[in-house]
């Protein structure tokens, strides 16, 4: 039998599949959007979950304050930072000065020059270096102390007062020295060799703490486990320098010819007994 124009067919209602109404919906994989009929329900399960897993379970531990360091890190990173800004300046206003007052180190035979006189030795290229020296010396002695344990921290009011009276003890020799050689050129007419002389202390100094100031950069900031190696280091970079003035003084004597009893007068007088009153004051004999 075929269906004309007018008739129907019947068709049961559930045979379609039509598309189920969604009542679960969620914005990424976060946050849950349910139905108005089930949001009671859930939400009473998921507060007596948490408050059984997780919020009662939570416990605040107080933590142990970090001990301090024996060296004032605040103290050397502002002596440090300063140290590296008179470097930058030298390094880009008064290269020619470094050059020229490292080369007065060498046991290299130089043209006969004039000496450095006391006028231009307070010049600012010689100061910056002086004060670079004095910063990074002092700073280096009072971490080798502490950190060693060979000072307590409450020595001279901390490591803050430990620096400055190291900066002022160091100061204070550096002066006498320029004025004994000053006095000494008067009274022996070496006027020359003097100045020559004092030019090869400051600029020993000077590369001396430019080592130290990198030592101090390691022993402070840097993740070292045992310290003692980059102090012992310091040590024997001192060593070395003060070792190598006074050969480069008895260089200076021998090139003007003057008797090397002079020279072991001087040595004793320059070198040795400045040594001896500082180890004295610090107790160790």
């Amino acid at each position: 039998m075929t269906n004309g124009p007018g008739d129907t067919i019947s068709v049961a209602a559930d045979t379609l599949n039509l598309p189920v109404r969604q009542t679960e919906f969620s914005i990424g994989r976060i946050i849950p959007l349910i139905s108005p009929a089930e949001d009671f329900a859930v939400e009473e399960k998921s507060v007596t979950a948490l408050t059984a897993d997780y919020i009662s379970g939570l416990k605040r531990v107080d933590g142990m304050p970090r001990p301090p360091g024996p060296v004032n890190s605040d103290m050397s990173f502002i002596i440090l930072s300063l140290s590296l800004l008179l470097i930058t300046i030298l390094t880009v206003f008064g290269r020619r000065s470094i050059i020229t007052g490292l080369s007065s180190i060498s046991f290299r035979r130089h043209e006969e020059t004039i000496p450095v006189g006391t006028s231009e030795v307070f010049s600012w290229p010689p100061v910056l270096r002086n004060i670079f020296t004095i910063l990074n010396v002092s700073l280096f002695a009072s971490t080798a102390l502490l950190v060693t344990g060979l000072a307590g921290r409450d020595l001279f009011n901390g490591p803050v007062g430990l620096t400055a009276i190291f900066a002022g003890s160091f100061l204070t020799a550096l002066l006498l020295r320029h004025l004994s050689c000053i006095a000494l050129a008067g009274i022996s007419g070496l006027k020359s060799l003097f100045r020559e002389y004092m030019n090869v202390v400051y600029n020993s100094w000077f590369a001396c703490s430019f080592f130290l100031f990198i030592l101090n950069g390691l022993i402070l900031f840097a993740p070292v486990q045992n310290p003692l190696p980059f102090i012992i280091a310091g040590l024997i970079i001192t060593a070395i320098f003060l070792l190598t003035r006074a050969l480069r003084l008895l260089y200076i004597f021998h090139n003007r010819h003057v008797s090397i009893f002079y020279y072991i007068l001087y040595l004793c007088a320059l070198e040795v007994l400045p040594v001896m009153v500082i180890l004295k004051l610090l107790g160790v004999y």
